[in-house]
């Protein structure tokens, strides 16, 4: 044993005998330093045990000269681990506690040191070797804290996502109970005002896509508070965003590789399902369209009497090119007049809303129309209810319901 550990080693047996002095002192400094942690009486009984046993483990080190990566893990620090994992206490916090403790351990040992009539050269080789022991033991018993909180965290998350996927279920079947118990299941309120949304993707791999698109449509939405969110399979996510935001407001953020349709926003357990069923609409509309001409957003909002036409595609495209004629030709030209003629019927029939929404002079708006006219073979005045439905499919459908080239 060199002078500088033998020096550590006699030291370390004199805090031993008054380890508890020590303990209260570390304590101390980890609740000045994080005063929310352990507050309920288990996990600042298992606090304290951590300490005690890290403070033990330290100084066995210390006294028996060992290699800190052999050092036993305190019982109660792997415990203490579990408890803040299962409180949704991030690792961070974990290992901030640890650095607080090492902190307040070194300083004792270090003052023991300076007080040990050592000579100058002695007490620096004492204090090197104090921090290399004191970092190498914290490591130690920090990575296998860490381990711990993670697979207790992730199976606690898989535990509990379950549960909250079986009570959305359960209330979108009309079930659940009262809104108190789905409440207390969920962690979300249902008796306010909700905005449902559906989030997909065809990526290989969207998990954190997925999360990352919730968020940014979260923050186009204003939400102040987190949405409930739930995966019923691993390339979707169901959210519901709190209070009654304007679905109109997600004009058309970057998600990537996601899709979302939003649904409107309702009050109480009814409206959690019927929000959740007109996103669900809006969806299955959305995923009707062509991959290249899906909208990143899809609103139920938007789709007007489009949900009522039910799932049949194919029906729908024969319908659309019987009402707009060879209007409905999938090529540039005929898309222009398209887009004239929606904008005219969506401004009420006014050419110069038409003009100043597509950017035209009022003379090109009334020429489109005119030739538009021409095209479909009747005047735009004929069935124009059908006319403004079908231009509403091929705006939200795109070439699905358009009529190729010959």
């Amino acid at each position: 044993m060199t002078p500088v550990t033998d020096t550590l080693a006699r030291l370390a047996d004199t805090v031993r005998d008054d380890v508890g002095v020590l303990a209260a002192h570390v304590l101390a400094e980890i609740d000045a330093g994080l005063p929310d942690l352990g507050r309920d009486p288990r996990s600042r009984e298992l606090l304290v045990g951590t300490i005690e046993g890290s403070l033990e483990g330290a100084l066995a080190v210390l006294a028996g000269g060992g290699d800190p990566d052999d050092a036993p893990v305190p019982p109660a620090a792997t415990e203490f681990a579990r408890r803040l994992a299962q409180q949704g206490v991030p690792v961070t916090v974990v290992l901030r506690a640890y650095r607080l403790g090492q902190a307040a351990f070194q300083r004792v040992l270090i003052s023991r040191v300076e007080a040990a009539g050592l000579g100058a050269a002695d007490v620096a080789a004492a204090v090197g070797e104090l921090s290399t022991v004191a970092f190498g033991y914290v490591d130690r018993i920090s990575e296998a804290m860490v381990a711990v909180h993670e697979a207790e965290r992730d199976g606690w998350v898989r535990r509990r996502d379950t549960a909250r996927l079986a009570m959305v279920d359960a209330v979108l079947a009309g079930r659940g109970g009262a809104a108190a118990e789905v409440e207390r299941v969920l962690g979300h309120p249902v008796t306010g005002e909700h905005l449902a949304a559906v989030f997909w993707s065809d990526a290989a791999d969207p998990g954190r896509t997925l999360e990352r698109a919730v968020v940014v449509v979260g923050d186009a939405l204003g939400c102040g508070r987190a949405p409930l969110v739930v995966a019923p399979d691993g390339a979707t996510l169901w959210a519901w965003y709190p209070g009654a935001p304007d679905p109109t407001a997600v004009a058309a953020p970057d998600l990537g590789e996601v899709f979302v349709a939003l649904g409107t926003p309702e009050h109480g357990l009814d409206g959690f399902r019927r929000s959740h069923r007109r996103a669900r609409q809006a969806q299955a509309v959305a995923t009707a369209a062509a991959p290249a001409d899906r909208r990143p957003v899809t609103t139920a909002a938007a789709l007007g009497p489009l949900v009522l036409l039910g799932g049949d595609v194919e029906l729908l495209a024969s319908w659309v090119q019987e009402v707009l004629g060879d209007l409905a030709l999938d090529d540039e030209a005929h898309e222009r007049l398209r887009d004239t003629v929606d904008a005219y019927l969506r401004s009420g029939g006014s050419l110069a809303g038409a003009a100043t929404e597509l950017h035209l002079h009022r003379n090109s708006v009334q020429y489109r129309l005119r030739r538009a006219e021409e095209v479909r073979g009747l005047p735009l005045t004929q069935g124009r209810v059908d006319v403004e439905v079908a231009l509403l499919a091929c705006r939200m459908l795109g070439r699905v319901v358009l009529r190729g080239p010959g």
